[in-house]
């Protein structure tokens, strides 16, 4: 009876090794057609909302975690200021602008003149040409007798004056033409101001800051009439019109993974729920050691530093149609892809 009592203890010895060896095959098995990972973290994008202008928040229309839609005004920074610079901006185009009126009207006459004293080089050619002629008849005829020698000299002194007259008149075309002024220094100073004063109406533009998607806002702790500075984050809107799971996967099970698999993910708030998703990208580089220095690579810890265990990298899942009410940043999920 005893020998008959020890055969039965190791024969279910026996069968517990085997179906505990069993086991741990079927769960490799499952393991290696659907990887899982519980190191997994919810994330979505974040967008620090920070100001392009300086100046006093006058109208902060949001609260810490409150829900927000693209295009809500989220604060307004004192318009003031920047209404009297697209004022003062306003003015001086104006003023320019009758400037290059006035200059514009200025070398209009300047060339009417110009043209005018070259029609009056036309005139004087005319006359000297006249002149010439006429001496040149005259002077044959002196010798003759049919003319006399007074009428000669004043066929000379009329070709002399007309000589006189041409230079004078290209003298007076020339100045003329000297003096037309341009337009292209007033049409530049009015460009200048102009973009001036788009700039000025840009900015007051942007004194209602409003929100860029729809999301939660986060990380709020002002009230109106604090001092914004231009550039600087006041707080942070989560963006929730798409949410991801980042799940740190074995290297070993990196192999069978690639973008477009179907995902399963589940969130520690409600473990019997499995939200669907797909898988977007898979990381590249992770710092190979927690002493070392990489730069823009995430950092993932080994948990045993006496056993050398397999690295893990992040792959990230985008959810499809994601439940607001467990969606968090950081909240704990687990991963498991479906091949």
């Amino acid at each position: 009876m005893l020998v008959v009592r020890r055969l039965l203890g190791i024969l279910f010895s026996v069968i517990a090794v085997v179906a505990l060896v069993v086991l741990a095959v079927l769960a490799s098995q499952r393991l290696s057609v659907r990887p899982r990972t519980d190191d997994a973290f919810l994330q979505a994008d974040l967008v620090h909302m920070a100001p392009d202008v300086s100046g006093r928040i006058v109208i902060l229309a949001v609260h810490d975690n409150e829900l927000v839609h693209a295009g809500e005004l989220l604060f307004e920074i004192d318009p003031e200021p920047y209404r009297l610079r697209v004022a003062q901006a306003a003015a001086e185009v104006r003023g320019l602008e009758g400037k290059l009126g006035v200059t514009s009207d200025q070398v209009a006459s300047q060339t009417s003149k110009a043209q005018a004293a070259n029609t009056g080089i036309g005139t004087a050619k005319a006359q000297l040409d006249l002149a010439s002629s006429t001496l040149a008849r005259l002077q044959p005829l002196l010798a003759r007798g049919f003319v006399t020698a007074q009428q000669v000299d004043q066929a000379r002194t009329a070709r002399k004056s007309a000589q006189l007259s041409l230079e004078q008149a290209r003298q007076q075309a020339e100045e003329a033409r000297k003096g037309i002024s341009s337009i292209k220094p007033a049409e530049q100073d009015l460009a200048a101001a102009q973009a001036s004063l788009s700039l000025a109406e840009r900015d007051l533009r942007l004194t209602a800051v409003r929100a860029p998607c729809d999301g939660r806002i986060t990380g709020l702790d002002i009230a109106a009439g604090e001092f914004a500075d231009a550039g600087k984050p006041l707080f942070t809107i989560i963006d929730t019109e798409h949410w991801w799971a980042v799940g740190n996967f074995r290297e070993t099970d990196m192999s069978g993974l690639q973008p477009g698999q179907h995902a399963l993910v589940y969130v520690l708030a409600a473990p019997g729920a499995a939200l669907a998703g797909t898988v977007e990208s898979l990381g590249w580089g992770v710092s190979p050691d927690e002493g070392a220095q990489f730069e823009g690579l995430p950092r993932v810890p080994r948990s045993l530093n006496w056993v050398r265990i397999a690295q893990r990298f992040p792959v990230r899942v985008r959810l499809d149609t994601p439940p607001a009410n467990l969606m968090r940043i950081g909240a704990s999920a687990a991963i498991v892809i479906e091949r």
